[in-house]
């Protein structure tokens, strides 16, 4: 069985170096375009060679982020990185856009891509298609349970697995709340995280669950990591491109210690330390999310969306600016705190402890101390404190980091004889053999020959490097040697080493991208409209769309005249079908590849891109292949903003939703799925495609809307 994979995120170079001390065997980053985290540190390209460098040599993979939609005018700089990190041996690419992961799998066929969870890979027929499609890795929905990924490790891609860290209340690849309300996309990287604010019932008022419905715990099933190997899974991935170093390392390490210790067949649980040191980094609460079917009460954080820590002690009484607190557990001075208050928190930092009228660094359980608090809100008796950062666990783990992997070992053998360089060679556990030797020949000795103790003494300074000599052989003579020729001869040979180590892949060079496509006769229908009322009307087609969420999809299914939702709905035989906007098309390459995989009369673009994107993009279609390919795009009607599974309350009851600005979302319920759809009619012009969409709610005939869509369409031609 080949061991599973732990894959660790890395926001920047510090996180980087503590996932890689911590002991991950994979890391994932984003360079400072096209990730799903644009406001991660991220890396340059200068600092993506050095990464890839440092992990190479230390036996980890780097796996590269470009997890966005893209527009047009974004594919050139796209391409650029992709040649980029292919040239600079990286490991891997992880895509949400279909154009951009064609034209890689194109024209780079021995370039490992994963499709992102961003890509709404969420049944087995999405899994089934994405390996026809040549994916070597899936990473599965967060949302996909235990017996459907037992299902998807036997098709034989791999599949990658979230353990770990904060999950999305929507399907990833299908929210549009941050677009709609913040004007930022979370297909383009830049979420708003509106799952984290406040929401009412429909008359403004808080309900019972508390006032951030949308809010879930963070994901935690290190419990379950046998389980996850036992069903196949390759890979298990934390969460954390935007969290600090020592997060990072006290998430990955611990999934370490479970991981070796399934393979040693030992029981392994977490120690109460680490438990709370993992909760004092970071935690809104833990679940086991819907991958072991964990209930609603259990999956969701409605009374505070934040970093909730530890609880540490009670308040006994608050005066004008300061607060006296009954500790439950130790306290040092810098520590971060949170007390709990009903309607606001409020934050303070331990910056004098004052304890039996002294001013004290730490104080423990059962201490009685006072603490500075300023501001207009005042803590009530009874309130919890609860630390949020521990300065002593910062610098434990700092410690930790700073002390680095353990060594990678190297047998090395040498060769020290008169009239001879001295010749030395390094192997290590991987197949990899340097030799170098001095730039002088060896003098025979006069005095104090150079023996066998000192060379080898001077050969296991190994300093800074990730080396460690388990082994010598070799042979010396009478010789003389100064001790400076022995150290730049071995800094020589483990430089040769970092070298072999380094580069991890031969690569066959970037193919040609060709795409023959010709042009179909175009469809009837000018309008398709979404609809539970018949319209007679040539112009109008109305059409069923298939579900955005169907988990039980596995089987090919045989498709007529309907609009696909999802990327499972290709693993199908088609015919006259459309390809719907939830399938986030957005660029040339994107609409030439559903083209050229048939059974497509039209496809609708993304309801994200601008006018000015459809135009750039239609053109660079039609420069490419010499016609203008049969587009449609949304001009009316509510979408759904957010796709959740099993919903975020016990019933189904909520039909309406308020946020904090007085705007009211409808809930609807299908299948096990809460839709929230969008709070006003999503309206947008149409200049540039062939057809328009309509969405009709209930009920609505929606013939003015039809009729001014239409002329709109038929006013250009």
């Amino acid at each position: 069985m080949k061991k599973i994979e732990l894959l660790a995120p890395a926001g920047n170079m510090d996180c980087l170096k503590a996932a890689v001390s911590a002991g991950c065997d994979a890391i994932y980053l984003g360079l400072t375009s096209f990730s799903a985290r644009a406001f991660a540190g991220n890396f340059t390209r200068e600092e993506f060679q050095e990464a890839i460098r440092y992990c190479h040599i230390r036996g980890v993979k780097i796996y590269v982020t470009m997890n966005t939609m893209l527009y047009e005018t974004e594919m050139e700089n796209a391409k650029s990185d992709v040649q980029f990190l292919y040239e600079n041996d990286a490991d891997g690419l992880l895509i949400q856009d279909p154009g951009l992961f064609h034209y890689v799998r194109t024209c780079y066929p021995d370039f490992d891509v994963h499709c992102s969870t961003q890509m709404h890979i969420h049944n087995l027929s999405g899994v089934k298609y994405m390996k026809e499609e040549g994916a070597s890795r899936v990473v599965l929905a967060r949302e996909t349970p235990i017996e459907l990924i037992r299902e998807a490790c036997k098709l034989g891609v791999e599949i990658e697995v979230f353990v770990y860290g904060a999950i999305c209340i929507s399907y990833s690849g299908q929210c549009l709340m941050s677009s709609a309300s913040k004007n930022r996309s979370a297909n383009k990287g830049m979420c708003a995280q509106c799952c984290r604010l406040r929401y009412y019932d429909e008359n403004g008022e808080a309900l019972k669950e508390g006032e951030y419905l949308l809010s879930p715990k963070d994901l935690n099933v290190i419990d379950k990591v046998p389980e996850l190997i036992e069903a196949g899974v390759s890979s298990l991935k934390i969460e954390g491109r935007m969290k600090r170093p020592e997060y990072v390392y006290l998430a990955v390490n611990t999934f370490r210690h479970a991981i070796d210790a399934y393979y040693e067949q030992k029981e392994y649980s977490v120690s109460k330390k680490r438990e709370k040191d993992l909760k004092l980094m970071f935690n809104r609460g833990f679940s086991h999310g819907h991958l072991f079917h964990d209930d609603v009460i259990k999956r969701m954080s409605q009374r505070r969306p934040n970093h909730m820590g530890i609880t540490i002690g009670k308040v006994l009484k608050s005066g004008k600016n300061d607060v006296t607190v009954e500790l439950t557990d130790s306290l040092y001075q810098r520590d971060g705190l949170r007390i709990l208050h009903e309607g606001e928190d409020i934050g303070l930092t331990a910056v004098k402890i004052e304890k039996n009228g002294k001013l004290v660094n730490e104080a423990g359980r059962g201490d009685t101390v006072i603490l500075q608090c300023h501001g207009n809100i005042r803590p009530s008796k009874g309130d919890l404190l609860q630390k949020t950062s521990d300065v002593r666990l910062i610098e434990e783990t700092d410690r930790l980091i700073e002390e680095g992997r353990d060594p990678i070992p190297v047998s090395v053998s040498y060769s020290a004889n008169v009239n001879q360089p001295l010749i030395l060679t390094a192997s290590d556990n991987e197949g990899n053999t340097v030799s170098c030797e001095s730039n002088i020949a060896l003098d025979p000795a006069k005095k104090a020959p150079l023996t066998r103790e000192k060379l080898e003494s001077s050969l296991n300074r190994t300093g800074d490097t990730p080396y460690v000599i388990t082994s010598f052989e070799g042979d010396i003579g009478n010789v003389f040697l100064p001790v400076s020729v022995i150290n730049e001869t071995r800094r020589q040979l483990f430089e040769a080493l970092d070298n072999a180590r380094a580069l991890r892949h031969e690569r066959m060079g970037m193919q040609e991208y060709s795409l023959v496509l010709k042009e179909d006769e175009k469809p009837s229908a000018r309008i398709l409209c979404i609809s539970d009322t018949k319209h007679n009307d040539t112009d109008v087609l109305d059409i069923e769309t298939l579900p955005v969420i169907n988990e039980s999809l596995s089987e090919k299914q045989e498709l007529n005249g309907v609009m696909l939702s999802s990327m499972g709905d290709m693993y199908s035989i088609r015919n006259h079908c459309y390809a719907g906007y939830t399938m986030n098309i957005a660029n040339s390459y994107a609409i030439a590849y559903f083209l050229s995989k048939g059974g497509f009369d039209g496809l609708v673009f993304s309801s994200e891109i601008s006018s000015d994107n459809i135009q750039r993009t239609l053109d660079a279609f039609s420069m490419r292949y010499g016609f203008a390919p049969v587009t449609y795009r949304l001009v009316y009607g509510k979408r759904v903003l957010m796709y959740i599974k099993d919903g975020f309350r016990n019933d189904h009851e909520m039909k309406i939703m308020k946020d904090y600005h007085g705007k009211k979302f409808q809930l609807s319920y299908n299948n096990g799925v809460t839709e929230i759809h969008e709070p006003d009619v999503f309206i947008s012009e149409n200049p540039y495609c062939y057809g328009s969409v309509v969405i009709l709610e209930n009920g609505e005939e929606g013939h003015e809307i039809l009729e001014e869509a239409y002329e709109e369409i038929s006013g250009r031609i």
